[in-house]
C-alpha cells in the first residue's frame, strides 16, 4: 500500500512536510523522517491500496496521528503509529461465525 507521512502547523493547519512510502509484503512501513517536528501535528496515513478487492480505506483506521519529536522525552529515533487498515469489497466467508462469538446477543440480528 501507498501510505504518506504529513505533518501541519499546530495553530494554521498548514501543510509543512510530507513523504510517502510503500509497505512491504507484511503491510509493514519504515519512513525516514528528516528534523524534528515538535511544533506541528504529524499523521501517518493510507494513500492507496495494490489490491483490487481492498480499494476504501477503513475511516477508522485510514490515518493515525504520530509524534515526531524528541521534545517529549522519548530518546528513540523510532516511533510508531496504530495500525491502518482498508476494507475488503466483500467480507470473507468465516466474518459472520466470528463476530457471533464476539458480539452481544441481541445484535447479532444484523448479522
Amino acid at each position: 500500500a501507498h501510505v504518506r507521512i504529513e505533518c501541519k502547523d499546530r495553530n494554521s493547519l498548514n501543510l509543512k512536510y510530507s513523504i510517502d512510502g510503500e509497505t512491504d509484503s507484511t503491510g509493514t512501513y519504515n519512513i525516514h523522517v528528516d528534523g524534528d517536528h515538535q511544533d506541528q501535528i504529524c499523521y501517518s496515513k493510507l494513500i492507496s491500496s495494490p489490491l483490487a478487492d481492498c480499494k476504501t480505506a477503513d475511516p477508522g483506521r485510514a490515518c493515525s496521528q504520530v509524534i515526531l519529536t524528541r521534545s517529549n522525552g522519548a530518546v528513540s529515533n523510532l516511533h510508531f503509529a496504530n495500525a491502518l487498515g482498508f476494507l475488503k469489497a466483500r467480507p470473507l466467508a468465516f466474518c459472520p461465525e466470528l463476530l457471533k462469538k464476539y458480539l452481544p446477543q441481541n445484535e447479532i440480528k444484523f448479522i
